[in-house]
């Protein structure tokens, strides 16, 4: 009698299991390391030891205590620091996100303005502990047999399905809530290389107003005004955080002059881009010698 091939292994798994060869690493931060990246997929991370302070795209620092997760979306600018040392385990679920239906989850989510990007921290249960127990010692083992790591990245969709609400889990994924994820992916990863709206629509195939409709049914506001948030919050992140002189982020976020950048610092937070640095410093923020 002929066997009947597992699932496990069908086609749709095998693409899956490709993916998987990069879906899984461990970070391992001392004291005062960090690391920097804007994110080229999504990643949940979860923090083994430690603290982590992430700053995401946003206004504002989330600690990160060991036995909490975060999800970063896709196209988010990253500042992943510690003050005391941390190890995190970092799942990027690459094709296996696209196998859950987020769809409903869009009856949770807040309004999706900048403010709602913020990202939520879940706290491990009893499960999850064990979970991530596991992939410590996975990774330890430096065991990296592709198709496990399909499976665990499974598995820990399925602990999230019965260890959190639905209301949990929708804000946790938030940014995954839009009904084409392939358009925002696009989105996400391209705005920050365009000039303008038109250019953004010619690169995805679209006439001005095709995608103008289509931008506002998947993000809920205008492209303008999505793209100006994001791009503050870029801003905002360069001022903080980078080693860059003010002149050469006006340079870079393509104003026509200082004084021009210095009046959309100030209608964007209310204060001038000097003195958003000079508060950084001030908190102890680890930038040293920064020309302005």
């Amino acid at each position: 009698m002929k066997t009947k091939t597992p699932d496990l292994l069908n086609e749709k798994c095998v693409k899956e299991v490709e993916e998987a060869s990069v879906s899984l690493e461990i970070w391992t931060l001392n004291k005062d390391q960090h690391l920097e990246f804007i994110a080229k997929e999504h990643k949940i991370v979860l923090v083994t030891s430690g603290r982590l302070t992430c700053l995401l795209s946003g206004y504002t620092d989330e600690n990160i205590e060991a036995g909490q997760m975060i999800f970063i979306s896709i196209g988010s600018r990253c500042l992943i620091s510690t003050t005391e040392g941390a190890s995190a385990i970092c799942l990027k679920p690459g094709l296996i996100l696209n196998l859950y239906n987020y769809s409903n989850y869009s009856q949770f989510s807040p309004p999706k303005e900048l403010s709602s990007n913020k990202p939520v921290i879940l706290s491990f249960t009893p499960i999850i502990s064990v979970y991530a127990e596991s992939l410590k010692w996975f990774l330890n083992m430096n065991f990296r047999d592709a198709l496990y790591i399909c499976i665990k990245i499974r598995e820990l969709f399925y602990l999230m399905s019965i260890c959190y609400t639905l209301q949990e889990r929708s804000l946790f994924f938030q940014s995954l809530a839009s009904r084409d994820n392939s358009f925002s992916d696009f989105i996400y990863q391209n705005y920050r290389e365009v000039k303008s709206i038109s250019e953004l629509a010619s690169l995805s195939c679209y006439s001005r107003s095709g995608f103008e409709k289509r931008f506002r049914k998947i993000f809920g506001v205008p492209a303008s005004h999505w793209i100006t948030l994001r791009k503050a919050a870029d801003i905002y992140h360069e001022i903080r955080r980078s080693r860059k002189s003010i002149k050469q982020i006006c340079f870079d976020y393509s104003f026509s002059s200082m004084s021009h950048f210095h009046k959309f610092c100030k209608s964007k937070f209310g204060l001038s881009p000097g003195y958003i640095r000079k508060q950084t410093l001030i908190e102890g923020d680890d930038i040293k010698k920064v020309k302005k």
